[in-house]
């Protein structure tokens, strides 16, 4: 006998059922590894429900990476929220949520670009890691909302001190990276040097309102002019280098770790093979 009674749409199932395949694909997709031509779209069809109830429902069951399109009707604005929330997945993919500066993943890939370039152009690369110095003290003493805050305007600093083409990064925690195309460390000395004279002279108030303090920021820079052949491990690895020397000598400030002697050399004053041959081979 038919019925008007509406049945209740199974929420509770259904997000179940959504986080447990969320979570195992995810598991999987970890363990084997990005291969981004190994990738597929999970879709599954679910009747009688609207685009307004799934948005209601993903809003209370945090399944807002799940996306939707209707089977009927007028598909444009669906269409065009896939394409934004696709678009902030993108985003989210690269950036750190605290600050919206690039995340370690994004560093690494542009990086590795950037070593390519310079290698093939022979221009300056220059590398800058960051540390905020006795951060721990800050999140002890002040507490971590405080410490957060000095994190996102150290961040916005940094930002809005660099080159619109720089990459500004954050690597997690109080660390930070600033790859700079295009600068030798001449000129990545003197911009690293006026950031942390900033950034030493900002206040922060304490949560009680009652009182100020300061952070100051070690940095480890090397330059790469693409005459070696270098891989962003090992570039990475002469920044930390430095950085640890500026915590050593007292923190606050910028020391430089230099690459092999070939690489600093300038190009017109290397010898080559043809002309080594012409002055030691007696031809």
């Amino acid at each position: 006998m038919p019925t008007d009674k509406k049945i209740k749409f199974p929420e509770n199932e259904l997000a179940s059922e959504l986080c447990t395949l969320q979570e195992e694909l995810c598991e999987y997709s970890k363990g084997s590894g990005e291969n981004l031509d190994q990738a597929v779209w999970v879709f599954r069809l679910i009747q009688g429900v609207s685009c307004e109830e799934w948005e209601s429902i993903a809003a209370r069951r945090d399944l807002g990476q799940w996306l939707t399109l209707p089977i009927n009707g007028d598909t444009y604005p669906q269409l065009k929220r896939f394409q934004e929330t696709l678009e902030r997945l993108a985003y989210q993919t690269d950036h750190d949520p605290l600050t919206g500066l690039a995340n370690r993943r994004a560093f690494d890939r542009i990086l590795d670009i950037e070593i390519e370039r310079s290698k093939r152009a022979r221009t300056p690369l220059s590398l800058a890691i960051f540390d905020l110095d006795d951060f721990k003290r800050v999140n002890d003493t002040y507490g971590h909302q405080k410490g957060d805050e000095v994190l996102s305007t150290f961040a916005r600093h940094l930002k809005a001190t660099t080159r619109r083409y720089d990459l500004a990064a954050r690597f997690g925690g109080e660390e930070f990276s600033l790859i700079m195309a295009g600068s030798g460390l001449v000129k990545a000395q003197r911009l690293l040097s006026r950031l942390l004279n900033e950034f030493r002279q900002l206040e922060f108030t304490t949560p009680d309102g009652d009182g100020t303090f300061h952070v100051t920021c070690s940095v480890g820079l090397t330059c790469y002019k693409g005459s070696v052949n270098i891989t962003d491990k090992e570039l990475i690895e002469l920044a930390d280098g430095a950085l640890y020397e500026a915590k050593a000598a007292g923190k606050d400030q910028v020391k430089v770790s230099r690459l092999a002697f070939a690489d600093n050399v300038p190009n017109e004053t290397l010898v080559h093979a043809n002309e080594k041959q012409f002055l030691f081979g007696g031809k």
